[in-house]
């Protein structure tokens, strides 16, 4: 089978529906990144595993099976049973209502798949396998995360704070660029990965100055 290529994309889903189906460690694994996100999550299963958090308050559990019609109204829309059945029956609803529709264990059957991230605060790493090998996938984050520490999410911090002070100062697209590069090129992640941030950020602002005369 031919394999397709995936578009990675960063999906805001604040506030959004979305309809995760099953009530096993998938679907709880599922259901726990939404609510990281911000979406207010439905879990339709009769009874949901140990894994599921019975005080988010912004999860709803419904306790019935899946029934056709419960597609209605969601942002995106997960189907997590042990049944394929089940899954391309909620996958073909997804489809007729045009909501995307990730299916646990079946890579061709899914609209997306839901990519193991790495977080660093506002840093998100995305890694997928386009369903190959989920196990790649989760060994590659590991090693991800041990590349990728906190200094980063500080890093963003300092940079973030200065990014329209260099835009507004900064000249051209070409010095502003050379500025930022300046800072990555420095020592200013080692000082934060050291616990020295007064002194990263006294040479963030030194190098943006001396870059942006």
């Amino acid at each position: 089978m031919e394999t397709v290529k995936l578009l990675p994309i960063a999906l805001n889903v604040q506030d959004k529906r979305c309809l995760v189906v099953g009530g096993g460690t998938v679907a709880a694994r599922k259901a726990q990144s939404l609510v990281e996100c911000g979406a207010r999550v439905v879990v339709i299963a009769p009874a949901v595993g140990a894994t599921f958090s019975t005080t988010e308050p912004r999860i709803i559990h419904v306790p019935r099976p899946y029934a056709a019609g419960d597609g209605a109204g969601f942002a995106l829309i997960f189907a997590c049973t042990d049944d394929k059945e089940v899954n391309a029956a909620v996958a073909r609803e997804a489809a007729e209502r045009g909501v995307l529709c990730n299916v646990a264990d079946d890579a061709a059957a899914s609209d997306f798949h839901a990519a193991a991230a790495v977080r660093r605060g506002d840093i998100c790493i995305g890694i997928t396998t386009s369903g190959g090998s989920p196990a790649l996938a989760r060994h590659l984050k590991a090693r991800v995360e041990e590349s990728v520490g906190a200094e980063f999410e500080q890093l963003l911090d300092v940079m973030s704070a200065r990014r329209a002070a260099v835009k507004r100062d900064g000249g051209q697209q070409d010095n502003r660029a050379a500025a930022w590069n300046a800072v990555l090129e420095s020592d200013v992640l080692e000082l934060l990965k050291a616990g020295e941030r007064e002194r990263a950020e006294a040479l963030v602002d030194e190098l943006l100055q001396l870059r942006n005369r």
